[in-house]
């Protein structure tokens, strides 16, 4: 690169716990990718706990995790990376929203409640605001381990590609429970399937490969993955394999996230108690061979998010209050480039 050359610049949003604080809770992080700098330049947001952050064009939208309450955000994100809120939608008998999911339409957004094991709905205006939804739909039951799945407790949502198909990963009931929305945003008002796992297993979220009809679900619980194949349809899902994630010495290891890179090549999972990153290689048939484990350069790897290119991917460790960047070389393999203090961040997603 040519002296006169600035590298280029990258804009990350961290979501993170604010200790009781109202407001800056989402901040954004310039990475310079040429020179493996990066510094947070902003503070924003308004209101507590915005633990997941999800961006649909021009919107950000975030997940207020609070005990009182579900409530869900929606800022705009403006030319120089600041965020403007427009306004939020609050649920009165829901509580613990930890996953936003934007609908593919651009008409709704979704919630995933944690402590009313429910999925909300609010309606999105055409200026970004939100607006009051239909009533949140409650899932009911208990899992094997009365420590953790004394109830429902949905984790995240995803809708399977292709599809108006809802995916609801319920950590509580070791289930996916599968929702047909319309075309307006409507959630059917029961479960078109729904997907067993092993007891015990507390299922947290789950990946897609970008070309073929293959799923990945991180069990945060059993620490490890299973791999499904989906039919056309979407709502039959058969397991094919399941993989082992690194172990603490300690025995308290639990898996946090999942995502597969932009070109379907490598799986990846974060592991909190070993903190790890791990690399699954991934051939053209979808067949996982191998594994290679990599520190994640902190303590408690809650999220991680793959660059839109590729090139890169972020990590946020809860625990050590730092978020870690990482080139990935041509075999999707980690090389860290860049840390920045962040104080409690859950969720790091970069500006797309």
């Amino acid at each position: 690169m040519s002296a006169d050359v600035a590298p280029a610049l990258r804009r990350l949003f961290v979501g993170s716990y604010t200790d009781g604080a109202d407001r800056g809770g989402i901040r954004t992080i310039a990475f310079g990718e040429g020179g493996g700098e990066a510094h947070v330049v902003r503070a924003d947001g308004c209101g507590a706990n915005p633990t997941y952050l999800a961006q649909r064009g021009s919107l950000l939208f975030a997940a207020h995790e609070l005990d009182s309450c579900g409530r869900m955000a929606a800022y705009a994100i403006e030319p120089d990376g600041s965020l403007t809120c427009r306004g939020a939608c609050t649920a009165p008998y829901d509580a613990g929203t930890c996953f936003v999911l934007p609908d593919p339409n651009g008409r709704n957004l979704f919630g995933a409640n944690y402590l009313s094991g429910s999925v909300a709905c609010c309606a999105l205006l055409d200026d970004g605001r939100l607006a009051a939804g239909v009533p949140s739909r409650r899932h009911e039951g208990r899992g094997l381990r009365d420590d953790r799945q004394e109830g429902p407790h949905v984790h995240s949502l995803s809708f399977v590609p292709g599809t108006r198909l809802l995916v609801a990963v319920d950590l509580g009931l070791d289930a996916l429970v599968i929702y047909q929305v319309d075309a307006c945003g409507m959630l059917a008002p029961t479960a078109a399937e729904t997907v067993r796992v092993p007891a015990g297993s507390g299922p947290r979220m789950v990946a897609y490969h970008p070309r073929l009809p293959m799923a990945a679900l991180v069990n945060e619980l059993a620490c490890d993955v299973l791999v499904f194949r989906i039919d056309e349809g979407g709502l039959h899902w058969r397991i094919v394999e399941q993989l082992s994630l690194p172990q603490a010495p300690s025995g308290d290891a639990l898996a946090a996230h999942i995502a597969f890179s932009p070109d379907g090549r490598q799986l990846y999972a974060s592991v909190r108690g070993s903190d790890q990153l791990v690399v699954f290689p991934v051939d053209g048939q979808g067949r996982v061979a191998g594994r290679c484990d990599v520190a994640s350069g902190g303590k408690g790897p809650r999220h991680f998010s793959p660059s839109p290119d590729g090139r890169f991917l972020a990590v946020a460790n809860l625990a050590s209050d730092d978020v870690r960047l990482f080139e990935r070389d041509a075999d999707g393999m980690l090389r860290a480039v860049a840390c920045v203090d962040v104080p409690q961040p859950a969720c790091v997603i970069w500006n797309a």
